[in-house]
């Protein structure tokens, strides 16, 4: 169980974690380049982040459903807590997989061809989704440290 844990949590420290840096470190200190490099600077930091995030959300849900039929019985009696977390991983991952197959592809497409106002867009919804996948990681986590006091 502790090497199961260990792996999850792991997993979702680099997701959730690499959400936040993006996010409030990274975003405002690479406001100041101009676009052609901003717009570089985002596709190669996103082209090594998501890589990690796929490994991510194989690790995830893998190694929580290990734990659940292993440790917890199943589905069936599991506590509210683990369902919510649940509910909401599968969420953040349908946002990441619409992230990756969307607007990161197009954002590629767009900054192969130089077209970087264009790529700019495309950035936006990226940033938009992943604050949302941040706001629903925080919470996750939160629940995951909490959640078996509140419910």
């Amino acid at each position: 169980m502790s090497f199961l844990l260990t792996i999850h949590l792991i997993a979702a420290l680099i997701w959730v974690g690499g959400m936040f840096f993006t996010h409030f470190v990274l975003r405002p200190s690479a406001e100041f380049l101009p676009l052609p490099d901003r717009i570089n600077l985002w596709a190669k930091v996103l082209q090594r982040f998501l890589t990690m995030v796929w490994l991510a959300i194989i690790v995830l849900p893998v190694s929580g459903y290990w734990m659940v039929f292993s440790y917890y019985g199943g589905l069936n009696d599991l506590a509210l807590h683990i369902n919510i977390m649940q509910i909401i991983g599968w969420i953040m991952m349908a946002i990441f997989i619409y992230v990756y197959m969307g607007p990161y592809k197009q954002l590629k497409i767009r900054v192969k061809e130089e077209l970087f106002p264009e790529a700019g867009m495309f950035m936006l919804k990226i940033r938009r989704l992943v604050g949302i996948n941040l706001l629903l990681g925080s919470f996750n986590v939160a629940i995951a440290v909490a959640g078996r006091y509140l419910f």
